[in-house]
């Protein structure tokens, strides 16, 4: 069941990355918990799609020239850890960025039942009880 889930998440991400909004939210638990406050304490802790769409949203609007390329995606079992490197140019200020990120995806029955984001691999993995 593993190696299923990994592929839920690299579908979400292929559609994502395709600019097919609704399919990759469509990977998405209704009551999916969305978990940004480490990374975005602004943002905090939210319910369901409408919330990863606005969180999305919100953090896409900010940049020009976004871009996201995917290092790795490591099977968990009923998690899978996502490393990206984003890329972007700050709307209005004009500099450029590029910071690493780790997602931790829960998958249940086929959908993402919860999303964490993290500033760092290391705290994504002791979240999942795991270290490098």
């Amino acid at each position: 069941m593993s190696e299923e889930n990994v592929e839920v998440v690299r579908r979400m991400y292929d559609a994502f990355h395709s600019g097919d909004a609704d399919g990759a939210l469509a990977h998405f638990d209704p009551d999916v918990v969305v978990d940004g406050s480490r990374v975005r304490p602004d943002v905090g802790i939210g319910h369901g799609r409408e919330q990863v769409r606005r969180i999305v949203i919100s953090w896409i609007g900010t940049w020009d020239e976004w871009r996201e390329e995917i290092e790795e995606m490591r099977n968990l079992g009923s998690r899978v850890l996502v490393l990206s490197v984003q890329h972007g140019r700050g709307k209005g200020s004009g500099v450029e960025v590029q910071a690493r990120w780790a997602v931790l995806y829960e998958v249940h029955g086929g959908k993402i039942t919860r999303m964490g984001v993290y500033p760092e691999p290391a705290d994504a993995l002791e979240a999942a009880g795991l270290s490098e």
